[in-house]
């Protein structure tokens, strides 16, 4: 009997073990969802080639769920790239971390924007 206890415990700190090697989750993203409220606040590029006016707009997020990454608070600020405002509500969105305490908003891959792999 005390064998089959020293076996199941190797094999729980060789599993333990074995798992702490493996790569952490990209801490550099996080997924959440929430909702978006936007603030108004639009920062044009001012490129004379560019018939649509893009510009980084300005919102905060409040967080709902934070489905991967690291924690956040419960409303953050979030800035976006593009030429129209992101309808108000209940979204998910992938964020990396900007300067400060801004997050920016990943575009969805072939898309003008923040691009995050």
């Amino acid at each position: 009997m005390r064998s089959s206890y020293s076996a199941m415990l190797m094999g729980a700190l060789l599993f333990g073990a074995a798992a702490a090697k493996e790569p952490a989750a990209d801490s550099r993203y996080v997924n959440v969802s929430g909702r978006l409220e936007n603030l108004f606040d639009y920062e044009s590029t001012n490129d004379p080639d560019d018939l649509l006016g893009h510009g980084w707009m300005t919102a905060k997020f409040h967080v709902a769920r934070v489905l991967s990454g690291p924690r956040l608070p419960p409303v953050i600020i979030v800035q976006y790239f593009g030429h129209t405002f992101i309808k108000d509500g209940k979204m998910r969105l992938k964020l990396r971390r900007g300067d400060g305490e801004i997050y920016l908003v990943c575009a969805p891959a072939g898309s003008t924007g923040v691009q995050c792999p």
